[in-house]
């Protein structure tokens, strides 16, 4: 397990709240849950209690935003807890980002800090 201080500081991209469904498969195994939050380079969902993570891992995710619109990518855990499993993205395609991009722009405040977390990825 990951101290949540120490994952916080070292943090760059700023995470929003955002409660939505998330379609997770590893092999052939697929399971449903919950977004907790979500930030230019990763996400925070519920752990799910029948799943044993693997850090090594590559997972694919579908980020259901809406009937028609959603988001996939894949990604890595990057920290473990009882009840939440921290993932970093590994692969996102363009139309994914560009959803992605838009969703944290409307639920961030500050446009300048949208675009430097944008310059941050090069």
């Amino acid at each position: 397990m990951t101290n949540p201080s120490s994952e916080h500081e070292k943090r760059h991209y700023r995470r929003i709240p955002f409660i939505a469904e998330v379609v997770m498969s590893i092999n052939e195994l697929e399971w449903r849950s919950v977004l907790l939050d979500i930030s230019l380079k990763g996400m925070l969902v519920d752990s799910p209690s029948d799943i044993q993570p693997d850090l090594n891992a590559v997972y694919s995710i579908e980020l259901v935003l809406g009937e028609d619109v959603s988001i996939n990518m894949e990604a890595r855990i990057s920290h473990v807890n009882n009840e939440h499993w921290g993932m970093q993205w590994e692969n996102i395609d363009i139309e994914g980002l560009s959803h992605l991009r838009r969703l944290l722009e409307l639920n961030l405040n500050d446009s300048e800090e949208m675009h430097r977390e944008i310059a941050e990825l090069g």
